[in-house]
């Protein structure tokens, strides 16, 4: 009894001689390389989407991906992508101002402001503002005044 030859399916039609038992194609495979080579940084779920826009649909998957990356040596490092240097996360909303002060001692200010709104404090602010004048009258020369 004679073996009759199978028909060849319409996917085998469609490859080319080189694809046979292949996932992807020499097209789809040269696709994928220039978009890794244009940014290897990509994650491969992004990357994923990419491909899930194209026309027609490239059926790859997340580890195919992830090998093809190794095999190419074009995988990212291991761990969170680090941030760029000099930026940081803010909170929405908020503006990243750079502040240089330009007097020495910022915290003396700051406390005197917070001083007077304080009413408990208020007499004794009023005491030590005339300690302080009462000093400054006894040593006018001296360099460390209170």
């Amino acid at each position: 009894m004679p073996l009759t030859p199978s028909k060849r399916t319409l996917a085998e039609a469609v490859c080319l001689p080189g694809d046979a038992g292949r996932k992807l194609g020499e097209v789809e495979t040269a696709l994928l390389r220039q978009w890794l080579h244009e940014d290897p940084a990509c994650p491969s779920r992004v990357l994923l989407a990419q491909v899930a826009q194209t026309q027609p649909p490239i059926a790859v998957s997340i580890r195919h991906l992830n090998r093809l990356r190794v095999k190419w040596r074009l995988n990212r490092r291991k761990g969170r992508p680090r941030q760029v240097i000099g930026s940081r996360p803010v909170s929405s909303g908020a503006e990243v101002v750079a502040l240089t002060p330009h007097l020495a001692c910022v915290g003396v200010h700051l406390f005197a402001d917070w001083l007077d709104h304080q009413a408990s404090f208020a007499p004794v602010v009023t005491l030590l503002t005339q300690a302080i004048q009462a000093y400054k009258s006894a040593h006018p020369d001296d360099d460390f005044a209170l």
